[in-house]
């Protein structure tokens, strides 16, 4: 009779300890990263200037305030705040003007070029990317190093290309973008690193940046210096690691491509809540430990 009594004490307290596990575990989103970026530098290497049609008159429509990447359980969370969102040309999501890379992945896998000629920027050679998130106003597309050779995506069709990823969610609130995309298409993100690039999208142009131009105009941006335009960046706004200057970095493009330097996701990533599950779990193994023993913690032995 004692030992169907520890085996029902047992079963019992195995079968709370996975509901309350299963509850904590998935009841609040972990913050594994989130990041802020400074005002009104949505000017690429600081010598910027919006094209002239009205649909870039407003200011602050490229420039990126806050990133997060929240763990969902099965799926990664992403938050773009920009200082103002609009959709002049009514897109399927609600902006149409931001055009968003993240080059994502762990040092020694992957490679260290760009998907695509497009950003003219240059990727650290020590922080390869193994996948590539392209986040526009009208789809979502993934892409892998090796799918470079695949060239079906290059035809001008907006309802459907290969990289398009289906099951995913997108919605703009309050100048948030948010994109909630399943983990099995972008992998382990703890430990890894992530490339912010943020553009302006032109189903025309090159990797669908806009471009730069040496003088005013009505569509591409126009920049103020006197240098040579053979490799400035098309990439508005970045974020980029603690210390580090975005016109120093972006600037830097007289003889080569400017080289952008990787945000990293630490690998020791937790919750407060994994650690209550884990306190939650030891005071029942001590509670059932004493109800096994016929006394409890506060009984006195006579």
């Amino acid at each position: 009779m004692n030992n169907i009594r520890v085996i029902l004490i047992w079963f019992f307290f195995l079968f709370i300890i996975s509901v309350f596990s299963t509850d904590l575990v998935t009841a609040e989103p972990v913050i594994i990263l989130e990041i802020e970026d400074p005002a009104g530098d949505d000017y690429g290497p600081g010598t910027y200037i919006y094209p002239g049609h009205e649909a870039f008159s407003e200011e602050g429509l490229f420039d990126i305030r806050y990133f997060s990447i929240l763990d969902l359980g099965e799926q990664y969370e992403f938050n773009f705040l920009f200082e103002k969102i609009i959709d002049p040309w009514h897109s399927k999501y609600g902006f149409s003007l931001p055009l968003i890379e993240l080059y994502i992945g762990r040092k020694g896998m992957g490679s260290s070029e760009l998907f695509r000629e497009g950003a003219n920027v240059s990727l650290d050679y020590q922080y390869l990317w193994s996948t590539m998130l392209k986040i526009s106003g009208w789809w979502v597309r993934a892409y892998k190093p090796e799918d470079r050779m695949n060239r079906e995506d290059d035809l001008w069709d907006v309802e459907n290309n290969p990289a398009d990823l289906k099951d995913v969610l997108v919605d703009v609130k309050e100048n948030n973008i948010r994109v909630v995309i399943d983990k099995e298409v972008i992998g382990e993100l703890k430990g890894s690193h992530i490339y912010i690039l943020i553009g302006c999208y032109d189903p025309f142009g090159a990797d669908n940046f806009r471009d730069i131009s040496k003088a005013p105009s009505p569509w591409y941006f126009y920049d103020t210096s006197d240098k040579n335009m053979k490799y400035a960046p098309r990439v508005l706004d970045i974020i980029l690691p603690d210390g580090m200057d975005q016109k120093e970095v972006l600037g830097d493009f007289e003889d080569g491509y400017p080289v952008i330097t990787p945000v990293k996701i630490d690998s020791s990533s937790n919750s407060f809540t994994y650690l209550l599950f884990i306190l939650l779990v030891l005071i029942l193994l001590v509670i059932a430990f004493f109800i096994m023993n016929n006394k409890t913690p506060l009984s006195n032995n006579k």
